[in-house]
């Protein structure tokens, strides 16, 4: 569902992708993890059209999207969880959840909002509270929850479980799988350093290095026994 070729990116003058090149495809759980620096949020920036790549191609669907902005990306079917400042604190939980499907309105808005409040049923309660009141679990439900609500073909998940207890991330993983076969989602990219938490979701695993692909594995399980060896090379903070 989504190609990259040959991606080319920087920041300023400092190359982060040197001639990337990876796929998600249709039904695929795909989890790119490598060291601090490594190029993975710098992908998922260049998939979504918040960093132009130097050189190279993204296709969606078949369909070359290397020149189209961000916002006809997502309304395309590509859902973006940034890693950080993914939600409007000083406004509320409705009113973030109205932001996310922007510009949606009337019956719609309202049967969007319902979907993802059965998903994350614990936030119904709270929508008339600010949302920078909401404890870190029940904040990230609240971004993914927004990102859900333009119903995506393909979920992109910067460190879902940033910050967050061991019990809080894997609620978070467990909805997300359920937002997965409630709405139709057909492929999901996760950058992830927690591996505990990822790995056994994972149906692959792709390992960037210096901004180069070095490794893809279609039997991410493989890697379980190695967790505590591959989290002492690859994180030492975040990316």
């Amino acid at each position: 569902m989504i190609e990259a070729k040959d991606i080319a990116a920087f920041y300023g003058k400092k190359q982060i992708l040197f001639g990337t090149s990876l796929r998600v495809s249709e039904g695929e759980r795909v989890l790119l993890v490598g060291p601090n620096g490594a190029g993975k949020s710098t992908f998922l920036k260049v998939v979504t059209g918040l960093l132009q790549p130097y050189n190279g191609q993204v296709l969606f669907n078949g369909q070359n999207i290397t020149s189209l902005p961000t916002e006809k990306r997502i309304h395309s079917g590509i859902g973006y969880l940034l890693q950080s400042e993914n939600i409007v604190p000083g406004i509320t939980v409705d009113e973030n959840l109205t932001l996310g499907g922007y510009p949606l309105t009337g019956k719609i808005l309202s049967e969007r909002k319902h979907e993802v409040l059965e998903i994350f049923d614990f936030l119904k309660d709270k929508l008339s509270a600010r949302a920078g009141y909401l404890s870190g679990g029940e904040r990230q439900a609240l971004a993914i929850g927004m990102v859900l609500m333009k119903h995506p073909q393909v979920l992109l998940l910067d460190e879902p479980s940033a910050g967050l207890s061991p019990k809080a991330a894997s609620q978070i993983l467990k909805h997300i799988e359920r937002a997965q076969e409630l709405m139709g989602i057909k492929a999901i990219c996760m950058v992830e350093h927690n591996l505990k938490f990822a790995l056994p979701w994972a149906s692959q695993i792709i390992i960037l290095v210096g901004g180069r692909v070095v490794k893809t594995s279609d039997t991410p399980n493989m890697y379980i026994t190695k967790i505590e060896e591959l989290e002492k090379i690859f994180f030492h903070g975040n990316e």
